[in-house]
């Protein structure tokens, strides 16, 4: 018995070590995600990406391919609004800087 429980034990700490952190958004990200690609995406090419952007975590909505001039919105890890992507004007810049050029991508939490 008394190897019973010491094999189950080591088993549960082997288990322990192996596994991945999970990386979570805040629950004002998910909820966004969640409405965005139920209800505010194209067919195709919508997408939320986060990226890491002056020294923050930052997430973009794009909409997809099926408007032409539609802005890809990008937000902080707080839920707030830092600005526009894209768009009729083609604007790059959040804060003053290229995004392109400065952001970081980390991972992909929705794509069609």
């Amino acid at each position: 018995m008394k190897f019973l429980g010491s094999t189950f034990v080591a088993m549960f700490i082997i288990a322990c070590n192996n596994k991945q952190p999970q990386i979570v958004e805040p629950p004002c990200i998910a909820d966004q995600d969640i409405y965005f690609s139920e209800n505010e995406v194209c067919d195709s090419g919508a997408s939320v990406l986060e990226y890491e952007f002056q020294k923050e975590v930052v997430y973009v909505f794009n909409h997809g391919e099926c408007i032409a001039d539609h802005a890809s919105f990008v937000v902080n890890y707080d839920c707030d609004t830092l600005g526009f992507l894209e768009g009729l004007a083609g604007v790059t810049e959040i804060n003053g800087k290229d995004f392109y050029n400065h952001a970081e991508s980390v991972r992909t939490l929705f794509e069609n």
